[in-house]
């Protein structure tokens, strides 16, 4: 078992008939550790999380919890427990007897029952509302009742399948914060799963991406917003302007790059390069990495790559500004770049010319699409 993990899946493979959803699959969880399972819809996080729960057996591979074999157990001989997306409740059952439901089946005494139920529904903030039924709950509410039941039981590790997905937007980054709340006081190992990015940064200690049923990378989320492995990785987790170029040059720790409409640049590159001397590419570079200035205005920073543009398109958020830029006029590529400082909004006008400074720490090079 890898470093004392509480979770480990070793080599896990799923098909269903002749659609494979997994393909040796790995990934550990630790004690206490909050894992997210990452990806567009498809992807096989949700069937991974059934798989750890018991509720499907895999073709290949093991499942491992505390070091021992779990593979073919039955959800109810695994110290694991599961909120769903539709929480699952049954509406002919009170508050009360929807969280103690489990406790009875494993015929516990009454009072500890109540004292369980009691302590689980003040951890979710609805004391009081034992005697509710279901049907009068919203659907905020509804999805701490479900959290209650799950963690009434104590398990060691509890999944969560999109349980927030059937909430609005204001109220789903609010029960983030309780979710993430809860899991710190309890020390519970988490592994939840989400198509949503934003959410899995915001809660996440380590996150596992994944695309046609693979694992594209595994890390912090700010290594995976940051250092992306691969072009899919940068593209899905947040905006990135991914360009297509080739690595025309490697020398004393110097890379010369030819992007789009055959512009060259040479820059500093310590990162391990993904191909080799002559091989196409990706080339990476986050919107808000991108500093716009007028050709009558200084560099804003040094040691950066300076491309000439001209100026497309400004959108204004409010907080910042978007600015839709041209470098590449023969293939019509746009570049997207976020800028905070909105103060000359007025002044952005179409087709001017400018230059896009990037910092060359924060040019990301990347297999391209399809590469093993």
């Amino acid at each position: 078992m890898s470093g004392g993990a509480l979770l480990e899946l070793v080599g896990i493979s799923k098909s269903f008939g002749a659609n494979q959803v997994l393909a040796d699959v790995h990934f550990t969880v630790g004690h206490g550790e909050f894992l997210t399972l990452l990806g567009p819809s498809g992807c096989g996080k949700t069937t991974s999380l059934r798989i750890i729960a018991g509720f499907e057996e895999p073709d290949q591979g093991r499942v491992l919890l505390r070091g021992d074999d779990v593979t073919i157990l039955p959800p109810y001989r695994r110290d694991v427990h599961t909120v769903f997306q539709h929480y699952a409740l049954f509406p002919h059952y009170n508050v009360f007897d929807n969280v103690a439901f489990g406790l009875r089946l494993r015929r516990l005494p009454p009072d500890e029952i109540r004292g369980r139920v009691t302590e689980a529904l003040s951890l979710v903030r609805l004391s009081g509302f034992e005697s509710r039924r279901t049907t009068e709950l919203s659907g905020g509410q509804m999805q701490r009742i479900a959290l209650a039941r799950a963690l009434v039981g104590r398990p060691a590790l509890l999944l969560l399948d999109e349980p927030l997905g059937a909430l609005d937007l204001k109220l789903r980054r609010g029960m983030q914060l309780e979710l993430k709340a809860i899991q710190r006081r309890l020390k519970i190992a988490f592994v939840y799963v989400t198509h949503d990015q934003d959410e899995a940064m915001a809660m996440s200690d380590r996150i596992v991406v994944f695309q046609h049923g693979r694992v594209e990378q595994i890390g912090t989320p700010e290594e995976i917003y940051r250092r992306p492995k691969t072009s899919f990785v940068a593209d899905f987790m947040g905006s990135a302007n991914i360009l297509s170029g080739r690595l025309t040059q490697v020398r004393e720790g110097c890379v010369r790059v030819r992007l789009e409409d055959e512009v060259d640049v040479e820059f500093p590159y310590a990162e391990p390069l993904p191909v080799a001397e002559g091989e196409e590419l990706c080339v990476a570079i986050r919107p808000e990495r991108i500093s716009v200035r007028y050709e009558s205005e200084l560099a804003l920073v040094g040691d950066c790559v300076q491309i000439p543009a001209r100026l497309t398109d400004t959108v204004y958020l409010g907080d910042e500004t978007q600015l839709f830029i041209s470098p590449f006029p023969k293939s019509g590529k746009t570049l997207l770049a976020a800028s905070m400082d909105v103060r000359h909004q007025a002044e952005r006008q179409k087709d001017a010319p400018i230059w896009a400074d990037i910092r060359w720490q924060d040019i990301l090079l990347l297999e391209p699409p399809g590469r093993a």
